[in-house]
């Protein structure tokens, strides 16, 4: 008989899957809400934690904190500018998100992670506005609102067995539990807060009476918010929290929609100051019309264009002649994948050691990757671009294999480009793997079929042709055939 019920998850997640929180916690508590509390005391407990040292003083010196831009390079002044309760919030927080994401996180995980700054971001604007100097308890609440289920999914792998508990029925949510647990998701919540002592808040918003305080109205709206705007801008979903919000911030809707939009913007950064970035692309950008699992309509689908097709494979084969160099070469070609073709997103990334690193890049939203699009590649990791580099050749990535291939997408991965059907292509240069063209459509509307894959293939293979014939017309004077590492000029066209 598997064993079930708040007392054996209680157990097993403090001890098992969080062992060290408790302790720390209790001491933070201990000194920060005693009668003689002072910043000195506080600040040694910090400090016996270098790993927590450095994620207080990037926190306390993040526009969430920091609104003067004052250099906080000592705990004790992040103490003095901050408070001690709000150096605590950002202790516990830490600490939570450290255990709960020591491992790279992935799956529901991300996703309630991410959910979990959003509402605490949300939360903590919202009773900002009522009292700015008392809104870290509101953060915490917010941000552990789902803590029992973020620490179930730490240790769990998706199976057969407990896919149900990520149903979107109630009922069928709630049975799942049950079953399984024994219990429910909120009752461990309200378990782990009480026992780490993470604030009345947390306790009443779990379970709001008929009469709120202004502190849980803020965290269950902050929750609601981070939830309806995965559906979108413009959704029901979310115009029925705008409304509650509005009048909670005695201000127009249209107002409380550019706030929402400003916090979620805010929520990204938050997240990557805490050191969970890949948790970023799961949080609604305010300039995006972010929707879960969205299908936006085909007039935002790229057109491709047959002269512009034509133009660049005629200047592929003329390359020698032209005296093309290789940045040159690359520019022509991912252009003419991107106007060309039609293909949203385009990137040639160069081989370095085993780093695959983007170099050039067109398409909207692409700027993101400059510095971004960096992917381990050595005999140890496993994504899709190990998966081109050990097979060689042109390669489709369809939306089953986005699906069913889950190692090849990694979070480092998933945080930079996304889940996204895609074509890729390996580069070689006198028998060196030397560079990789990365293509998707990404979800504006489009979508990747066999005579878009051809024709990427064609160009992939046009452009192998005219590296070859540059590399054979430069072999007198080997220096040239560095110029792949050369610090590459900005693209505009």
């Amino acid at each position: 008989m598997v064993k079930t019920g708040i007392n054996y998850w209680m157990d097993r997640l403090r001890h098992q899957n969080l062992p060290i929180l408790g302790d720390v916690i209790g001491e933070l508590n201990k000194v920060s809400n005693s009668e003689d509390a002072d910043a000195t005391k506080l600040s040694e407990v910090i400090l016996r934690d270098p790993t927590l040292t450095s994620n207080v003083l990037k926190v306390a010196n993040s526009v969430q904190y920091n609104y003067l831009s004052s250099n906080v390079n000592t705990v004790s002044r992040a103490v003095v500018n901050i408070g001690m309760q709000g150096v605590r919030a950002i202790c516990i927080s830490s600490m939570v998100m450290d255990a709960l994401v020591k491992d790279k996180p992935k799956g529901r995980l991300l996703e309630l992670v991410a959910q979990g700054f959003h509402a605490a971001t949300q939360a903590q604007n919202l009773y900002g506005k009522v009292n700015k100097t008392q809104s870290e308890e509101v953060f915490i609440a917010a941000l552990l609102y789902n803590l029992g289920e973020m620490a179930f999914w730490s240790s769990e792998e998706l199976d057969g067995k407990n896919e149900a508990l990520l149903s979107e029925s109630p009922t069928v949510r709630r049975d799942a539990m049950e079953a399984l647990l024994g219990t429910s998701f909120k009752t461990i919540t309200r378990e782990l807060g009480r026992h780490w002592q993470l604030g009345d808040t947390l306790d009443q918003a779990l379970y709001p009476g008929k009469t709120p305080s202004a502190k849980v109205l803020a965290v269950v709206t902050g929750e609601r918010l981070s939830r309806a705007t995965r559906y979108g801008w413009d959704s029901p979903q979310l115009r029925k929290v705008l409304k509650e919000t509005a009048v909670l911030q005695q201000c127009s809707m249209k107002e409380a929609l550019v706030r929402v939009k400003q916090g979620a913007d805010l929520a990204g950064e938050v997240a990557k100051n805490y050191g969970v970035p890949e948790a970023c692309p799961l949080i609604p950008k305010s300039l995006e019309n972010y929707v879960m699992n969205r299908k936006p309509s085909f007039s935002q689908a790229m057109k491709g264009d047959a002269n512009v097709q034509l133009n660049v494979l005629r200047d592929l084969g003329r390359a020698v002649e032209d005296g093309l160099d290789v940045n040159k070469l690359f520019h022509l070609v991912i252009e003419g994948m991107h106007k060309g073709i039609g293909l949203e997103r385009v990137c040639i990334g160069l081989l370095i050691g085993h780093n695959l690193v983007g170099k050039y890049m067109l398409g909207d939203g692409t700027e993101k990757w400059h510095g971004a699009f960096s992917f381990d590649v050595g005999p140890f990791s496993e994504n899709l671009f190990t998966h081109t580099m050990a097979k060689d050749g042109t390669h489709w990535f369809t939306q089953d294999d986005v699906e069913s291939k889950k190692h090849w997408y990694t979070s480092e991965v998933i945080a930079v480009v996304g889940k996204h059907p895609a074509f890729t292509h390996l580069l070689e240069i006198d028998g060196r793997k030397a560079a990789l063209f990365y293509a998707d459509r990404a979800d504006f509307g489009g979508e990747l079929d066999q005579d878009k894959f051809e024709i990427f293939k064609h160009f992939a293979e046009q452009a192998q042709m005219a590296l070859n014939n540059i590399s054979r017309s430069h072999r007198p004077t080997p220096k040239r055939a560095s110029e792949l590492s050369r610090a590459p000029r900005p693209f505009r066209y």
